[in-house]
């Protein structure tokens, strides 16, 4: 027999037998099903699962990280499939698992208690019944204005405290032959990094709930929002509309430009790109009055148990592993995250500009987090920045439209 061959049968029962192995030993244990929409993370979680694993010998944690997520997990819910563990950010899925029933209150277990107030609230915010908790806020994010701190120094330049402030630090950066702001809006996505902060700052508390109850209107609540994203838009690059977030990205790794307006994701990219540019954070201060602005930051993982789903008790002692400070601080330095559980401090000194503000609970969520599933926020929002690019002097125009649209999208999304 050829000797290929005989190798190749070999291999295959080879890796038969392991696998039957490989069954066999799981034999006899608890499974409890890890679902988690993030492959980011997936090699750090792995780590945990494996460690956690060989000091549990009779428990088996089945990691799944599937491509497409969300999708893959609303197949699963309509076949009554469920996993015991899931682990999502905090958005409208949440929102949707939540208010179907398809989760288990986790209000009194013991590892709740020390959720950091400020995300705890926001999580019971997406909910339509605040008085529970169906998700364990794990790690946050955040968005702000990443800047360079030289040309900040090289101008004698203090952080902007309020939106004036902002708008005078932009003007001196321009009057001196700098660009203010990196534009990155080929990628629509990227506008929602201006806009929420200032929809999040300047909006009422309850504006949202309002809205999802037709209490209010966006062309009510939202005109100021635009102007001042309107403002911001006339000190980014001339090409703005046609730069895209990866080539903004190197540029204002470069020193093309004095602050790109993104989220914490975008620091290790330009970092990356660019190891001796010392950059850090701040909030984009949307109000005059310092007092209320606050960094937007959002639940990036929460862990949820399916309801009724079997092992939950070794699902949660699971989750009180994860939530223990020795995995967290890990999990944070890897994924740079801030935590959403007391007692685990982001070090990062490229985030030491809005560090502070989340340990203070000075946060406030994405507004995109509130919006129903299907509604496209990144591609009115481009529309609205491209009529304003060609039609600067017709601002009001153009936000009228938009407001209108945004809210008639709403309406048909908003379906309860």
């Amino acid at each position: 027999m050829n000797k290929k061959i005989i190798f190749l049968a070999f291999s295959v029962i080879a890796t038969i037998f392991l696998s039957s192995c490989g069954s066999a030993a799981d034999q006899g244990k608890k499974q409890v099903e890890f679902f988690s929409s993030k492959s980011e993370n997936q090699v750090i979680l792995k780590q945990f699962v494996d460690e956690y694993e060989a000091s549990h010998p009779d428990i088996k944690i089945v990691l799944s990280t599937p491509a497409d997520a969300g999708t893959v997990l609303r197949t699963r819910l309509v076949k009554d499939d469920i996993p015991t563990i899931i682990a999502y950010g905090g958005d409208v899925t949440y929102t949707e698992l939540a208010n179907v029933g398809m989760l288990e209150d986790l209000s009194d277990e013991s590892f709740v208690q020390d959720i950091l107030p400020a995300y705890k609230k926001m999580t019971q915010d997406l909910q339509q019944d605040r008085t529970k908790l169906y998700g364990v806020p794990y790690v946050a994010n955040a968005s702000g204005v990443i800047y360079n701190e030289e040309l900040f120094k090289r101008y004698n330049l203090e952080i902007p405290q309020t939106w004036d402030e902002f708008i005078q630090v932009c003007q001196i950066f321009k009057e001196n032959n700098i660009t203010p702001i990196e534009g990155t809006f080929k990628d629509a996505w990227t506008l929602q990094a201006l806009f929420n902060p200032i929809a999040g700052t300047l909006s009422p508390d309850e504006m949202m709930r309002d809205r999802k109850e037709n209490k209010t209107k966006f062309q009510n609540e939202w005109p100021t929002v635009l102007e001042k994203m309107a403002e911001a838009m006339t000190y980014t690059q001339k090409d703005a509309m046609g730069t895209s977030y990866a080539d903004g990205t190197q540029a204002f790794a470069k020193g093309e430009s004095a602050m790109l307006i993104n989220g914490t994701w975008a620091i290790p990219e330009v970092v990356k790109a660019n190891p001796e540019l010392n950059v850090n954070i701040f909030p984009l201060p949307a109000s005059n009055e310092a007092s209320k602005n606050v960094v937007t930051s959002g639940v990036d993982v929460m862990f949820m148990i399916g309801k009724g789903t079997k092992n939950q008790k070794e699902a949660k002692e699971f989750i009180q592993f994860l939530l223990e400070k020795q995995q967290l601080a890990r999990y944070c330095d890897d994924q740079f995250a801030f935590s959403a559980i007391k007692g685990v401090s982001q070090t990062e000194s490229s985030l030491s500009g809005i560090s502070p503000y989340i340990e203070d609970g000075k946060v406030t969520d994405f507004i995109d987090h509130l919006l129903p599933n299907g509604y496209d926020l990144a591609s009115m929002l481009s529309e609205f920045a491209l009529d304003q690019t060609n039609n600067p002097k017709d601002l009001k125009a153009n936000t009228d439209r938009i407001l209108n649209k945004m809210d008639d999208t709403y309406d048909v999304a908003n379906i309860k």
